[in-house]
């Protein structure tokens, strides 16, 4: 039940504007025999006709890199100290903007930065859960890798805090496909990032990424206050190489090609040890993102070559 003491926010009003971006992109939900009564997303790049929308969701996924990076208010106070409207007109100061963003981003690691950019975006999208919470800083020693989730988020529904505990997976290997992917996402979102998740809150941070409306209830989170306001759930991501053929004999057919074959690696899912040791309880919590990808490996190619 929530609690009356809950903070009044605008959660819609912080939510990114990503009409153009989800665009790119089509989705298909079903309960893909998880059997655990959520509807999980199955998505797969957008076709206009018979042209995939690849080159058009790069482009919106990178556009989104400055509301990764920065809330609204810090991107206002670092755009009046690029100067804009005085000694830079508006197009450069973004521009400018947009450089200082990419610095924030790992070099090494850019493809775990598709995903958890790909992930900050769909959870906005399809759960409107803004961000909390992150890992350590963006930027980091390339010789260290980051612990924790993904991705904290949250909405305000019903009187109740949600947090979201997400993990994002992309999943390029030559052998293996969807099922490895879901198997390894779902094993470490509840043995590393569940379970854990309160021990290791000093690694997250909620500075420049989050507005001020929802920093008190970042603190009150990780200092454990209020915790009848909070309620958590959890939610994986998998990106992955399909590896069969697309039949273009229509767009329709191409859209279910990529979403059958989601269908067709899920069909046994609930079989599998992960799924099966993953506690019953929490299984009505459990929320699926499955994005099917052609040639996957050229597509994270393109992301780092564009940011990189």
């Amino acid at each position: 039940m929530g609690d009356s003491n809950i903070l009044e926010v605008d959660i819609d009003s912080l939510v990114s504007k990503l009409d153009s971006f989800v665009k790119t992109l089509h989705f298909y939900k079903d309960d893909y025999s998880i059997g655990n009564n959520n509807e999980h997303i199955g998505m797969c790049i957008n076709y206009a006709d018979l042209i995939e929308m690849r080159q058009e969701f790069l482009e919106e996924l990178q556009s989104t890199v400055i509301s990764y990076v920065y809330d609204k208010k810090k991107q206002e106070k670092l755009l009046n100290q690029f100067n804009i409207g005085t000694q830079r007109d508006d197009g450069s100061a973004w521009i400018k903007l947009y450089q200082h963003t990419r610095k924030k981003f790992r070099r090494n690691s850019l493809q775990g930065q598709f995903s958890e950019l790909l992930i900050f975006n769909l959870l906005q999208y399809h759960f409107r859960a803004i961000p909390l919470l992150r890992k350590m800083p963006i930027t980091t020693n390339p010789n260290l890798e980051r612990n924790g989730a993904d991705a904290i988020h949250i909405n305000i529904e019903n009187g109740i805090y949600k947090i979201f505990i997400a993990e994002a997976k992309t999943y390029n290997r030559k052998k293996g496909g969807l099922k490895e992917g879901l198997k390894d996402a779902i094993s470490d979102l509840y043995e590393k990032h569940y379970i854990n998740h309160r021990n290791e809150l000093d690694l997250y941070i909620y500075e420049d990424f989050i507005s001020a409306d929802i920093e008190q209830i970042a603190i009150d989170y990780k200092e454990g206050n209020n915790l009848n306001q909070f309620e958590v759930h959890l939610v994986c991501i998998v990106t992955y190489d399909m590896k069969k053929d697309i039949d273009l004999t229509s767009r329709d057919t191409a859209l279910n090609s990529l979403i059958q074959d989601i269908k067709d690696e899920t069909m046994n899912f609930t079989t599998l040890k992960a799924y099966n040791d993953f506690p019953k309880h929490l299984r009505p919590r459990l929320n699926l993102i499955m994005f099917s990808v052609k040639a996957l490996q050229d597509l994270i190619d393109d992301f780092t070559k564009q940011l990189g």
